[in-house]
């Protein structure tokens, strides 16, 4: 059985992955060039990385930013939500791949 997802949150956590922090954004998006262009790429293992690696640091600082003391993660952005941010996220990004845009 799938979780209901919160869609306010969803849009939300989405845009602040993909606009809080340009270092992240782009060291995500150069790492996963490199993998897309030797062809080792792998769409399971980049949703993960991106999860761990863009989407939970934005959910943590989005929190610190617009969160009160009483929020958790684990309540306000659940592993399900992040995983689907994840997944909408390595979309674009293999659509960028795919088009032969590629981080330097």
């Amino acid at each position: 059985m799938t979780a209901l997802i919160d869609q306010d949150a969803r849009v939300e956590l989405e845009l602040y992955s993909t606009n809080f922090s340009s270092a992240h954004y782009n060291s995500v998006g150069k790492c996963l060039s490199k993998f897309h262009k030797n062809g080792t790429y792998d769409y399971e293992r980049a949703v993960k990385f991106i999860e761990r690696n863009l989407v939970l640091p934005a959910a943590k600082d989005y929190l610190m930013c617009n969160g009160s003391m009483t929020q958790s993660l684990r309540n306000t952005f659940p592993k399900n939500l992040r995983m689907v941010i994840a997944e909408d996220i390595a979309d674009a990004f293999r659509a960028e791949f795919e088009l032969g845009n590629y981080w330097n």
